[in-house]
């Protein structure tokens, strides 16, 4: 079984490709790992991180879970979206 990736409020991260692809796709900001916290209307589940998108390195990149208003990484700068804790990399 995997560690549990635990982050502290505001930590620089990275966000990993959801696709297979070993590269990075995001910098930001971990914001929380509470399951009933709500991201886009939707609760984050026991797997999921709210992190802040601080910079786009892949524009077209594929998000964990789209909405309306975000379908793609580009979509995404400035705001909170939420990632699967096994593709987030602390630094």
């Amino acid at each position: 079984m995997p560690a549990v990736v635990v982050g502290k409020e505001n930590q620089k991260c990275m966000l990993m490709d959801i696709t297979g692809l070993n590269r990075v796709v995001v910098e930001g900001r971990w914001s929380s790992n509470d399951p009933d916290l709500k991201v886009h209307f939707v609760p984050l589940g026991n797997n999921g991180v709210r992190v802040w998108v601080d910079i786009v390195k892949v524009d077209d990149a594929a998000v964990w879970r789209p909405s309306s208003a975000v379908e793609c990484m580009e979509d995404a700068l400035g705001s909170t979206i939420a990632w699967p804790v096994d593709k987030v990399v602390l630094v």
